[in-house]
């Protein structure tokens, strides 16, 4: 086993630092960021837990936050693999700043030839459901 990042590309969104971190960090609004192979969404503004279809189910919690800076979810104590996401925010101006987010996983080679892909894509779906959601 070993940790394996996977980086979304940056993005703009059109809210400041503190309101696009506080979106983020509400474990709620996630569903909102996530692809279509997402099912059994269920939340609370602190866990989220959720079935990936044909794949497994995945169960995080808030961990710590950085108010308009940074926000990290964990590996709740039911999530078969070790996982981090993680939310950075960086202010632009008073209405605007960049976000990226970042996934850590623990996993196995074999596991990681299988998912680096759709965890890639999956960081970088995220990213641009951010600003979808926050232009609205």
């Amino acid at each position: 086993m070993g940790k394996v990042d996977y980086c979304s590309h940056t993005v703009e969104l059109p809210v400041g630092a503190h309101p696009a971190c506080t979106f983020f960090s509400d474990l709620n609004n996630l569903l909102k960021l996530m692809p279509e192979q997402i099912i059994n969404w269920q939340s609370t503004e602190d866990t989220c837990s959720f079935d990936i279809k044909g794949m497994t189910h995945i169960d995080l919690k808030r961990t710590e936050v950085i108010p308009g800076k940074l926000v990290r979810i964990g590996s709740g104590p039911e999530n078969p693999l070790e996982l981090e996401l993680k939310g950075y925010f960086e202010k632009l101006s008073d209405t605007r700043c960049s976000a990226r987010i970042e996934l850590t996983a623990e996993l196995s080679p074999m596991l990681k030839l299988m998912v680096s892909g759709p965890l890639q894509n999956l960081v970088n779906i995220m990213a641009e459901r951010l600003v979808l959601s926050l232009e609205s």
